[in-house]
């Protein structure tokens, strides 16, 4: 968070840090799902608690097929850029 806050140039209270940590744990988000969760969680069954699930990387990864992926990758590809496309993937900025 304080790379994040850094990069966008945005000053940090030292005395509100132990707040900011947590709100911005995945606990607090679950507990606070409506004002997580995108116009509140109207989108998905069951509301903003099944948006803000489980906190668990990777839990979709063996939902699509490998051509599904590629298509995907693909599209991102194209859509994006490769420097974008990388780091929608993987964070890297690299």
């Amino acid at each position: 968070m304080r790379r994040i806050a850094a990069f966008l140039e945005i000053p940090i209270d030292a005395a509100r840090w132990e707040a900011i940590v947590r709100h911005c744990s995945f606990d607090y988000m679950k507990s606070h799902a409506t004002k997580s969760a995108p116009l509140g969680g109207i989108f998905w069954d069951g509301g903003a608690e099944t948006f803000i699930n489980k906190g668990t990387n990777g839990r979709w990864r063996d939902t699509l097929t490998a051509a599904d992926s590629a298509a995907y990758e693909a599209r991102a590809t194209a859509e994006l850029g490769p420097d974008c496309a990388r780091w929608l993937a993987t964070g890297d900025g690299a």
